[in-house]
């Protein structure tokens, strides 16, 4: 949750900025290109203003928007942010803003920790961090079994050249495994803070079939009641003929779908009691 303040007019949140920070208005006035005494006539309220560039400087340097800044918001985060300051390039930038990415998934995973994890070790699988030592290894155990196999030959170093040769590592394998894993970590984590809505889902149609049934039967012994593959078909065609996209030539397309299959059903289960 974002840190929130106490409400404050722009002048005194810029004291509270640069307490929070230590820095002085000396400091503060170098890194924004003005006088000490421009800082110092706008924090005691004093006749003087700051230019817009130097109000962008500042909101920069402290990492707060220039809303937080002037006193219209009490909360710090900027929610603006140049492409570059956040390293994305102009394609993975597009992505984003095109929709050509699922921007709540990538919001998710970012704000995981296992997932920030997870960037750096596939880093180094692309730098090949780890990969390089396993590679000299296996050349090493190259080198000692062909050693074994040539200068020595004995049937025991033969043996023991094979034990060798078994011991080397397909190079990449220990990244993708170890980037697996915490992929699959960080999504699992992931959905387990979001929560599972397929049991709401499972009782509520339980309880549309359980009123389905009772309209269907209404009248007749529960027992033993008589139901029509017409019925039913009309019965479950009513309780989705209210869905989003439910129009006259889809729901005419289900009926007809449905209804071949509850009276093929019904035909084999009448063939199956004659036989009987």
């Amino acid at each position: 949750m974002a840190q929130e303040y106490l409400p404050a007019p722009s002048n005194i949140r810029l004291a509270d900025l640069m307490k929070e920070h230590d820095i002085s208005q000396l400091e503060l006035a170098k890194e924004i290109g003005c006088s000490k005494s421009t800082i110092s006539r706008f924090i005691s309220g004093a006749k003087g203003t700051l230019t817009h560039e130097q109000v962008l400087k500042i909101a920069k340097l402290f990492n707060v928007s220039t809303d937080f800044l002037l006193g219209e918001t009490n909360i710090p985060d900027r929610k603006n942010y140049d492409i570059a300051e956040l390293g994305l390039s102009v394609e993975a930038a597009k992505n984003l803003y095109t929709g050509r990415v699922n921007t709540e998934v990538v919001n998710l995973l970012l704000e995981n920790a296992r997932f920030a994890e997870l960037t750096y070790r596939i880093a180094q699988y692309f730098d090949d961090t780890f990969a390089s030592g396993i590679a000299a290894q296996n050349a090493m155990l190259t080198i000692l079994s062909t050693l074994l196999r040539t200068k020595v030959k004995t049937p025991e170093a033969v043996k023991a050249a094979k034990d060798i040769s078994l011991r080397r590592k397909p190079v990449h394998q220990g990244d993708l495994d170890d980037i697996e894993m915490y992929f699959m970590a960080a999504v699992k984590e992931i959905k387990k803070g979001i929560g599972s809505h397929y049991a709401e889902q499972e009782a509520m149609s339980k309880k549309v079939a359980e009123k389905m049934f009772t309209e269907l039967t209404k009248g007749q012994d529960v027992q033993h009641p008589t139901i029509t593959a017409e019925q039913l078909t009309d019965a479950m065609l009513d309780s989705v003929s209210g869905m989003k996209g439910a129009t006259p030539e889809a729901l005419e397309q289900l009926r007809n779908g449905l209804l071949g299959i509850l009276q093929s059903a019904a035909e084999q289960e009448n063939a199956h009691e004659t036989d009987e």
